[in-house]
């Protein structure tokens, strides 16, 4: 009885050693071998083995005590192997052979007797290992000590550890995943700044080509070298019309890939509300002259200065009074201005077609646009909000929509009112906020 409640005491201590073994900070290959260590020497047993089973090839996953891999090894396939390999299941079994006593199951008694040259003099007890409920293979106790045999409290406690066994193992494919993961988050991560590098000189290059286009394209229509017929004017025309959307789309794509390469930077200055708005607002008002809407600017009294990149700022308002004005056929384009709670917010509100639910998601993906006969009346980049959207996030804000198809649209630029510390955030974290 005293023998026993020892015994108890042991076993429970080993288990709890284990248990805390597994819950550290070590190296899941290492909890493997340090348990089986402490397994090994706690049953006093020669040799340890945990074996990995898959596809009927048996591969040795890790051992203890093991001095000679070669006698391992034959040990393995011409003895144990063909043991258990006479079995459909896989259950507990354990097998002694010498002077003492002999505990075998028919299927191994009949291996041996059509075996006549096979002599083991040891004790094996072989528990299988699963994981998640899938087979994985079995932990091998071995001692040369053939009057040696394990008892059924012994046999629970070590079916006890092969379940902790196999949470570090568990661990242990968890940890490869993650390393994994991160090695090919690594070459994505360094594929995209070689992309934006790439894109960023390709574009480069490809403005002053375009400059000179369109400087002589300016130069044709103005007449400066004589004088021009009806057509070659139309000519001309189309001439700086395509050149000038071609620029706006290097310009965008040299300005997206800045900020995904975390290359873009905002210089920041506290400037009036109102002029921003004005600034913008001048630059589209003549298209929403041709098309005959009115370009109301809706100012709250208690808006009156900003921290923020004053250019990048009326960029964004640019590109959403100018898709608002694309997409209104009659009626109005408003820029409202407030402040709610601890945000500054920029809407521009039209009267458009709306924008339907399904396509609202796609309008912030680079290269995205609605189909629409609008669409195909004016042409646009496919960047302006992905690349408007990224620029409020720079500024720590945030660009959203709001839309019922037909009824017209709502476009909110969010800034933080106490100012952008964006300066202060290091490229990763930088990347975070802007989902890259």
């Amino acid at each position: 009885m005293a023998k026993s409640i020892y015994y108890q005491n042991w076993s429970h201590k080993l288990i709890r050693h284990i248990y805390c073994l597994l819950n550290s900070d070590v190296d899941p290959n290492e909890k493997i071998a340090k348990i089986l260590a402490l397994t090994g020497e706690a049953y006093h047993i020669d040799n340890l083995v945990l074996l990995r089973i898959e596809s009927s090839l048996c591969q040795i996953y890790h051992t203890w005590g093991v001095r000679d891999k070669n006698w391992l090894e034959t040990f393995i396939e011409q003895h144990w192997f063909p043991l258990i390999n006479c079995r459909q299941e896989h259950p507990v079994y354990q097998f002694c052979q010498g002077t003492g006593m002999s505990t075998e199951s028919w299927e191994i008694a009949s291996y041996k007797k059509n075996q006549h040259k096979y002599q083991l003099n040891c004790c094996i007890l072989s528990l299988p290992l699963y994981l998640s409920e899938h087979f994985f293979g079995y932990l091998i106790l071995q001692t040369e000590q053939s009057e040696r045999s394990f008892n059924p409290e012994e046999i629970e406690n070590l079916e006890l550890i092969t379940h902790q066994i196999a949470i570090a193992i568990k661990q242990v494919q968890w940890l490869e995943r993650i390393n994994k993961i991160e090695l090919e988050n690594k070459k994505l991560k360094l594929s995209s700044h070689n992309k934006s590098d790439y894109f960023s000189h390709v574009s480069h290059e490809l403005r002053t080509p375009l400059a000179g286009i369109l400087g002589f394209s300016k130069m044709l229509r103005e007449e400066i070298y004589g004088t021009l017929n009806e057509k070659q004017k139309q000519y001309v025309n189309g001439i700086r019309v395509s050149g000038e959307h071609l620029l706006a789309l290097v310009n965008d794509f040299l300005d997206l890939s800045k900020i995904e390469a975390n290359k873009e930077e905002l210089f920041l200055e506290t400037v009036a509300v109102e002029d921003i708005c004005l600034a913008a607002i001048s630059i589209v008002q003549p298209k929403a002259n041709e098309q005959n809407l009115d370009l109301i600017l809706n100012l709250s009294e208690q808006v009156d200065f900003c921290t923020v990149d004053q250019r990048k700022i009326k960029q964004i308002l640019i590109n959403l009074l100018s898709n608002a004005i694309k997409f209104t056929e009659k009626g109005s384009v408003t820029l409202q201005v407030k402040k709610i709670e601890s945000l500054l917010t920029f809407c521009v509100i039209d009267t458009g077609i709306g924008i339907k639910e399904e396509d609202q998601q796609k309008l912030f993906q680079p290269f995205q646009q609605i189909h629409s006969n609008l669409n195909r009346k004016h042409k646009g980049t496919g960047l302006g909000l992905a690349l408007s959207r990224k620029l409020a996030q720079l500024h720590q804000g945030n660009l959203t929509l709001t839309s019922e198809y037909g009824k017209g649209s709502c476009f909110t630029l969010e800034l933080p009112l106490e100012g952008v510390r964006s300066c202060l955030l290091s490229p990763d974290t930088m990347a975070q906020k802007l989902n890259l």
